[in-house]
């Protein structure tokens, strides 16, 4: 097959269809029109969430591409891929995405066969639920300037430092940390990952209320907490060159491109509804004409991954594109849409039901979060252009 064909089979689109039906049958009816005023804080995004983790679950659709032994069903990359697409274009609420998406893979290319065999299948089961512990106050972007330290005691590390930014740590029963082993190496090879659970004796979680009133972000303290040196994993001071593979799966989403689909197609509904719009701002067709034009580019970088995975291709570079393209994309459709509507738009309960202010907030941190737009650029640079530094 050529890798650079991007239709879908008629068993990806018979696939597409079934699972789009299956939540259709879970999501309440005004869930299109509500999941735009609803945040994942709120009561009953949380318990959707439950409800449709749990669904998905009895069928491994969450895993889809992983092996059947650890909960799987070794399907493409590419339908793993499909799932994503349709669980974010219909703002269906899941738990875990950090276990399931980023961590799981982490765990099967770096893991002990003990720590597939005790963990995987709990992901693919929805039993556990976990939060990646990276990001420092002093480390964000550049990862490798981290300072949590963790120290060799016999069968056990000692954990002492700060996590900042930790997405659903205050949820979680187990996360993946990133400490230093090494404080005399240089500073990308003294670096280890260790599982932790998170109701571990010295840690305590702090949420932080960002700009739009969620609190799934928190800053995680580390005081003296012991973990088993059975919770290592991969080798020691190798945790660089895990944490990198991690960051690829966190970069490389579809998710970016379905959300921006949903709301490009909320304001034509819009405009369409209120002709008005159109009349008073007369670059609005022009400008929904070009966020779709750059929405259907963005798609394709985004499928364009998981056919380079099927192919054996590690998409490193092509992840960092994807990331970039689709942070910014998302910026221009919430400055689009502020602009389209108006003073009411930059209302929480404006007219037309849609959360145009708060995408425009929540915006500002795409082109930060998972590594800033600059990161992006060098390392495609680097490792795609193979220009100099």
């Amino acid at each position: 097959m050529n890798i650079l064909d991007f239709s879908f089979t008629a068993y990806e689109e018979e696939f597409q269809l079934d699972l789009t039906q299956r939540l259709a049958r879970i999501l309440p009816k005004n869930w299109q029109d509500e999941s735009y005023v609803i945040n994942n804080s709120n009561e009953k995004w949380l318990h959707l969430a439950e409800e449709i983790t749990k669904d998905l679950s009895k069928d491994r659709l969450l895993t889809l591409a992983w092996p059947k032994k650890y909960g799987g069903l070794e399907e493409t990359n590419l339908k793993q891929t499909i799932f994503n697409h349709v669980i974010s274009y219909l703002a269906a609420p899941i738990n875990n995405i950090a276990g399931i998406q980023w961590i799981g893979p982490t765990l099967m290319m770096h893991g002990n066969e003990e720590q597939k065999t005790i963990y995987l299948p709990r992901i693919a089961e929805a039993i556990d639920k976990w939060c990646m512990l990276y990001s420092e106050p002093t480390a964000g972007s550049d990862l490798a300037s981290l300072q949590t330290r963790a120290i060799k005691n016999g069968d056990n590390y000692i954990i002492n430092g700060q996590k900042l930014w930790s997405s659903n740590a205050n949820f979680a029963n187990l996360g993946l940390l990133a400490a230093r082993t090494n404080p005399e190496a240089p500073k990308h090879k003294g670096i280890s990952n260790f599982i932790v659970p998170m109701d571990s004796k010295g840690i305590s979680i702090n949420p932080i209320e960002d700009i739009n009133g969620n609190k799934n972000l928190n800053e995680v303290y580390f005081d003296n907490v012991i973990v088993s040196a059975k919770n290592l994993v991969g080798h020691e001071n190798r945790g660089w060159y895990q944490m990198a593979s991690s960051i690829d799966f966190e970069r490389s989403g579809v998710g970016a491109f379905s959300n921006a689909k949903r709301n490009i197609e909320k304001l034509v509904t819009i405009i369409k509804d209120n002709p008005n719009i159109a009349k008073n701002k007369k670059s609005a067709r022009d400008d929904i004409a070009d966020r779709w034009i750059e929405l259907n580019t963005g798609f394709n970088l985004a499928f364009k991954i998981p056919l380079l995975q099927d192919a054996g291709i590690n998409p490193t570079y092509e992840a960092s594109v994807s990331k970039l393209y689709g942070a910014e994309l998302t910026q221009k459709i919430a400055q689009t849409g502020m602009s389209i509507l108006g003073m009411d738009g930059q209302l929480k309960n404006n007219s037309v039901k849609y959360s145009a202010a708060d995408n425009y907030l929540a915006s500002v941190a795409n082109t930060i979060a998972s590594g800033t737009s600059e990161i992006q650029r060098n390392t495609i640079a680097n490792q795609g252009l193979g220009l100099p530094r």
